[in-house]
């Protein structure tokens, strides 16, 4: 129903964050245009591999991306196992619809449904 397709690592310096991400790793950092203080991360081959964001956002330090086909079906799928939604349904022009989920214990990671 999932699978692994993204992670965030939140800061309270996202810019210096996304610079580490550079320099350790080679990935490319850009500014978000649609987020402040949300730099995406991409490989030497142009593909998004992860962002730094503002803690400001959310407060757990890593949050892990699942792709997913129908987002709605999967947020009643993550209440009915004791889980909860996150927050709002948002449109990424070009990329999909997103949203927030946490497990029972309150871990959170995010629901990405392509368009």
């Amino acid at each position: 129903m999932g699978r692994l397709v993204h992670f965030e690592v939140t800061s309270d310096d996202p810019r210096s964050t996304a610079a580490f991400f550079e320099a350790a790793f080679g990935w490319a950092a850009e500014d978000s245009p649609f987020c402040d203080d949300y730099f995406t991360l991409s490989a030497a081959d142009g593909s998004m591999v992860g962002a730094a964001m503002s803690a400001e956002y959310q407060n757990q330090r890593v949050i892990a991306w699942l792709s997913v086909d129908d987002l709605e079906k999967v947020m009643d799928s993550v209440v009915a196992a004791g889980g909860k939604a996150g927050g709002p349904i948002n449109e990424i022009p070009g990329r999909g619809r997103v949203t927030y989920v946490a497990d029972p214990q309150g871990t959170v990671f995010g629901l990405l449904e392509v368009r």
